[in-house]
């Protein structure tokens, strides 16, 4: 006899015949643990969501610091540099070409302003010093250009005459030649001024 055969004569009692007790409970866990699943899988979507949000905020956190601690010394460089006092305001040059490593408009806005209003040649000597640190910045170079028109302090228009030519600023070649002709112009003053044009035309 087949097994064909042999299944089709015992047909009953193979559908009358009840799961057996070890099969019962096999059934019984595979069922639980299909139905666990997806809270398993949920509750690990959900923690991972957790660590995301956490990482985010810690990122969060992290950058408002910086740019706390970035204001509260800009806010101090610029209450140095607006100080009644010649020595605040040098200290505050100081503080800002020690401390920043970076372009900062507001604090360069003001060591323009400075480099221009300034009654303290010291002061504004530093200024130009600190402003040097970005050689790059067209602001800068247009204002060191403009205020050499304007200084009437030798040991300024040296500084900037010399910042000028160290820059390779053509565009100065204009103030420099007026200079040289004003016959009002310091001797030491000139010579610096010839001196720069000469660089700048090689």
């Amino acid at each position: 006899m087949n097994l064909k055969e042999h299944i089709q004569q015992h047909k009953n009692q193979f559908d009358s015949e009840e799961m057996s007790a070890r099969s019962e409970v096999l059934f019984k866990e595979r069922l639980q643990t299909s139905r666990q699943q997806p809270k398993k899988s949920k509750v690990v979507y959900l923690r991972l969501i957790a660590v995301a949000a956490s990482f985010v905020l810690v990122l969060s956190i992290f950058f408002w610091n910086q740019n706390s601690v970035a204001n509260s010394k800009t806010s101090e460089v610029l209450a140095f540099l607006n100080n009644e006092s010649a020595g605040k305001r040098l200290e505050g040059v100081y503080k800002f070409d020690d401390e920043f490593k970076n372009e900062d408009s507001k604090i360069i806005n003001t060591l323009i302003d400075i480099l221009h209003n300034d009654a303290n040649a010291n002061v504004k000597i530093a200024t130009i010093d600190a402003l040097l640190k970005f050689p790059s910045n067209d602001t800068v170079r247009t204002n060191l250009i403009a205020a050499l028109k304007k200084e009437k302090t030798p040991l300024v228009q040296i500084k900037i005459i010399k910042s000028l030519s160290f820059l390779r600023e053509n565009r100065a070649q204009k103030s420099l030649e007026e200079l040289i002709d004003n016959e009002q112009t310091f001797p030491i003053v000139k010579s610096n001024a010839l001196l720069a044009m000469n660089q700048l035309k090689e």
